[in-house]
């Protein structure tokens, strides 16, 4: 799962399902920056969690499968709703990319929902 912002911060969550069950999950944290040459990334916060470790960091995606996210793109962020529009794509060899909302009006960071970034199998 990524997260950006149009002042340069982004992460990436990786979770890693084995036989239905998340076995791992690494994250990264950085600042993207010009430099006045070329565009430079920081990484501000890294780790991997094992099975056994999961959930011991709290910033980031949570642990979850692809079918929980499913449940929750049918359940809440495809929900009709007024005054957001809603935006659902499938990116991923037919499988979820990006979905959820953003409030009319709103102008930067307004995604209530998930950007995955890439799905494989393992």
């Amino acid at each position: 799962m990524i997260t950006s912002s149009w002042t340069g911060f982004g992460s990436e969550t990786i979770i890693t399902v084995r036989n239905g069950k998340v076995v791992g999950r690494s994250f990264v944290y950085k600042k993207s920056e010009h430099n006045g040459t070329a565009w430079v990334s920081t990484v501000l916060e890294e780790w991997t969690e094992t099975e056994a470790q999961l959930g011991t960091h709290d910033l980031m995606a949570a642990p979850v499968t692809l079918d929980v996210i499913y449940d929750k793109a049918m359940n809440d962020w495809l929900q009709k709703r007024d005054k957001v529009s809603i935006y659902f794509e499938a990116n991923n060899n037919g499988m979820i990319s990006l979905c959820g909302y953003v409030p009319d009006g709103c102008q930067d960071d307004c995604l209530r929902g998930i950007h995955i970034g890439f799905i494989e199998g393992i």
